[in-house]
Protein backbone atom coordinates (compact mmCIF):
# COMPACT_ATOMS: atom_id res chain seq x y z
CA UNK A 1 0.00 0.00 0.00
CA UNK A 2 2.70 2.59 1.12
CA UNK A 3 5.02 1.95 -2.08
CA UNK A 4 1.65 2.00 -4.80
CA UNK A 5 0.73 5.30 -2.63
CA UNK A 6 4.64 6.63 -3.52
CA UNK A 7 4.49 5.25 -6.80
CA UNK A 8 1.43 6.80 -7.60
CA UNK A 9 2.37 10.43 -6.53
CA UNK A 10 5.43 9.93 -8.06
CA UNK A 11 3.80 9.30 -11.38
CA UNK A 12 1.93 12.40 -11.35
CA UNK A 13 4.16 14.44 -10.61
CA UNK A 14 6.58 13.72 -13.01
CA UNK A 15 3.65 13.54 -15.67
CA UNK A 16 2.31 17.31 -15.06
CA UNK A 17 5.56 18.43 -14.33
CA UNK A 18 6.49 18.67 -17.82
CA UNK A 19 3.52 21.17 -18.56
CA UNK A 20 3.85 23.22 -15.45
CA UNK A 21 5.44 25.99 -14.00
CA UNK A 22 7.89 24.05 -10.77
CA UNK A 23 9.91 25.65 -7.65
CA UNK A 24 11.10 23.79 -4.68
CA UNK A 25 13.02 24.11 -1.87
CA UNK A 26 13.92 23.59 1.91
CA UNK A 27 11.53 24.42 4.88
CA UNK A 28 11.49 23.94 8.69
CA UNK A 29 9.48 25.60 12.13
CA UNK A 30 7.49 24.90 15.03
CA UNK A 31 5.72 21.82 15.77
CA UNK A 32 2.55 22.24 18.54
CA UNK A 33 2.18 18.55 18.55
CA UNK A 34 -1.08 16.66 20.38
CA UNK A 35 -2.96 13.65 20.61
CA UNK A 36 -6.29 12.47 20.96
CA UNK A 37 -7.52 9.85 23.15
CA UNK A 38 -11.07 8.37 22.94
CA UNK A 39 -12.13 5.31 24.74
CA UNK A 40 -16.35 4.43 25.25
CA UNK A 41 -17.32 7.88 23.95
CA UNK A 42 -14.90 9.52 26.72
CA UNK A 43 -11.94 11.36 24.90
CA UNK A 44 -8.93 12.81 26.33
CA UNK A 45 -6.54 15.80 25.16
CA UNK A 46 -3.41 15.62 26.71
CA UNK A 47 -0.96 19.31 26.70
CA UNK A 48 1.20 19.49 23.61
CA UNK A 49 4.75 18.76 22.61
CA UNK A 50 6.21 21.74 21.37
CA UNK A 51 8.73 20.03 18.98
CA UNK A 52 10.14 21.08 15.00
CA UNK A 53 9.84 19.76 11.83
CA UNK A 54 12.00 20.09 8.70
CA UNK A 55 12.01 19.25 5.03
CA UNK A 56 11.88 20.10 1.56
CA UNK A 57 9.06 21.32 -1.02
CA UNK A 58 8.02 21.33 -4.61
CA UNK A 59 5.56 23.60 -6.20
CA UNK A 60 4.00 22.27 -9.09
CA UNK A 61 1.49 25.33 -10.95
CA UNK A 62 -0.76 23.52 -13.20
CA UNK A 63 -2.05 27.02 -13.97
CA UNK A 64 -2.16 30.74 -13.08
CA UNK A 65 -3.99 30.00 -9.55
CA UNK A 66 -3.86 26.18 -9.32
CA UNK A 67 -1.12 23.70 -8.23
CA UNK A 68 0.27 20.84 -6.08
CA UNK A 69 2.68 20.87 -3.18
CA UNK A 70 4.16 17.68 -2.46
CA UNK A 71 6.55 17.65 0.62
CA UNK A 72 8.84 15.38 2.83
CA UNK A 73 9.12 16.15 6.35
CA UNK A 74 10.78 15.23 9.37
CA UNK A 75 8.19 16.25 12.10
CA UNK A 76 8.46 15.34 15.83
CA UNK A 77 5.06 14.83 17.71
CA UNK A 78 3.28 13.72 20.63
CA UNK A 79 1.71 14.98 23.59
CA UNK A 80 2.66 15.18 27.52
CA UNK A 81 0.11 14.28 30.33
CA UNK A 82 0.88 16.91 33.29
CA UNK A 83 0.31 14.85 36.73
CA UNK A 84 -2.45 16.23 39.04
CA UNK A 85 -0.68 15.16 41.77
CA UNK A 86 2.34 16.48 43.16
CA UNK A 87 5.22 14.40 43.36
CA UNK A 88 4.30 12.16 40.21
CA UNK A 89 6.71 13.21 37.30
CA UNK A 90 4.83 14.29 33.89
CA UNK A 91 4.30 12.09 31.25
CA UNK A 92 5.61 12.45 27.65
CA UNK A 93 4.97 10.32 24.23
CA UNK A 94 7.48 11.44 21.62
CA UNK A 95 6.55 9.88 18.44
CA UNK A 96 8.93 11.15 15.40
CA UNK A 97 7.19 11.19 11.57
CA UNK A 98 8.46 11.15 8.18
CA UNK A 99 5.46 12.98 6.72
CA UNK A 100 4.48 13.47 2.91
CA UNK A 101 1.29 15.82 2.68
CA UNK A 102 0.01 16.20 -1.33
CA UNK A 103 -1.46 19.62 -1.08
CA UNK A 104 -3.70 21.25 -3.87
CA UNK A 105 -2.70 24.63 -3.78
CA UNK A 106 -4.72 27.63 -4.57
CA UNK A 107 -3.14 30.81 -5.44
CA UNK A 108 -5.37 33.38 -4.04
CA UNK A 109 -3.11 36.79 -4.90
CA UNK A 110 0.56 36.42 -6.13
CA UNK A 111 1.72 36.07 -2.46
CA UNK A 112 -0.46 33.99 -0.75
CA UNK A 113 -1.63 30.78 -1.24
CA UNK A 114 -4.14 28.44 0.68
CA UNK A 115 -3.41 24.66 1.02
CA UNK A 116 -5.48 21.43 1.73
CA UNK A 117 -4.95 18.05 1.30
CA UNK A 118 -3.94 14.50 2.75
CA UNK A 119 -0.80 13.38 4.33
CA UNK A 120 0.54 10.44 4.85
CA UNK A 121 2.95 9.63 7.56
CA UNK A 122 5.46 6.78 8.63
CA UNK A 123 6.31 6.40 11.93
CA UNK A 124 10.65 6.17 12.88
CA UNK A 125 9.95 6.10 16.63
CA UNK A 126 8.02 6.15 19.28
CA UNK A 127 8.87 6.77 22.97
CA UNK A 128 6.48 6.79 25.99
CA UNK A 129 9.13 8.47 28.91
CA UNK A 130 11.92 7.30 27.23
CA UNK A 131 10.81 3.63 27.19
CA UNK A 132 10.44 2.38 23.29
CA UNK A 133 6.82 1.39 22.49
CA UNK A 134 7.63 1.23 18.49
CA UNK A 135 5.38 -1.92 18.52
CA UNK A 136 2.55 -0.40 20.06
CA UNK A 137 1.78 2.00 17.52
CA UNK A 138 0.95 1.33 13.95
CA UNK A 139 3.66 2.30 11.54
CA UNK A 140 1.57 5.06 9.25
CA UNK A 141 -0.37 7.67 9.99
CA UNK A 142 -3.02 9.74 7.67
CA UNK A 143 -3.97 13.15 8.52
CA UNK A 144 -5.81 15.87 6.42
CA UNK A 145 -4.01 19.12 6.48
CA UNK A 146 -4.42 22.80 5.93
CA UNK A 147 -3.17 26.14 5.95
CA UNK A 148 -2.01 29.36 4.45
CA UNK A 149 1.57 29.86 3.13
CA UNK A 150 2.91 33.70 1.76
CA UNK A 151 5.68 34.07 -0.64
CA UNK A 152 8.16 36.77 0.68
CA UNK A 153 10.99 38.29 -1.48
CA UNK A 154 14.09 36.75 -2.45
CA UNK A 155 13.13 33.54 -2.45
CA UNK A 156 11.50 33.36 1.12
CA UNK A 157 8.47 31.56 2.12
CA UNK A 158 6.49 31.32 5.45
CA UNK A 159 3.34 30.02 6.62
CA UNK A 160 1.24 27.65 8.96
CA UNK A 161 -0.61 24.50 8.92
CA UNK A 162 -2.63 22.12 11.01
CA UNK A 163 -2.62 18.37 10.79
CA UNK A 164 -5.73 16.96 12.05
CA UNK A 165 -5.75 13.17 12.21
CA UNK A 166 -7.81 10.84 10.69
CA UNK A 167 -6.38 7.46 11.59
CA UNK A 168 -6.25 5.42 15.20
CA UNK A 169 -2.17 4.85 15.82
CA UNK A 170 -3.30 3.13 18.88
CA UNK A 171 -1.70 -0.79 17.62
CA UNK A 172 -2.15 -2.82 21.05
CA UNK A 173 -5.04 -4.68 22.65
CA UNK A 174 -6.63 -2.18 24.22
CA UNK A 175 -9.87 -0.48 23.20
CA UNK A 176 -8.97 3.30 22.98
CA UNK A 177 -8.12 5.09 19.79
CA UNK A 178 -5.05 7.53 19.61
CA UNK A 179 -5.04 9.95 16.82
CA UNK A 180 -2.42 12.92 16.02
CA UNK A 181 -2.54 16.33 15.55
CA UNK A 182 -0.10 18.83 15.10
CA UNK A 183 -0.15 23.15 14.04
CA UNK A 184 2.90 23.86 12.30
CA UNK A 185 4.64 27.62 11.80
CA UNK A 186 7.26 27.52 9.02
CA UNK A 187 9.80 29.22 7.14
CA UNK A 188 11.44 28.19 4.04
CA UNK A 189 13.57 28.87 0.94
CA UNK A 190 13.10 28.23 -2.59
CA UNK A 191 16.08 27.24 -4.33
CA UNK A 192 14.80 26.98 -7.58
CA UNK A 193 12.14 28.24 -9.82
CA UNK A 194 10.06 31.54 -8.93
Amino acid sequence: MKKMFLSVVLSCSCMVAANAQVSGGLKGGLNLANQDFEADGFSVSPDGRTAFHVGAFLNVMLSDNVGLQPEVLFSAQGSTFESPSPGIEDSERNFNYINIPILLRYQVVEVLSLHVGPQIGFLLNAEVDDQDVIDQVKGSDFSLAFGAQIDLPAGFVGGARYSLGISDINDTPDDFELKNNNFQIYIGFKLFGN
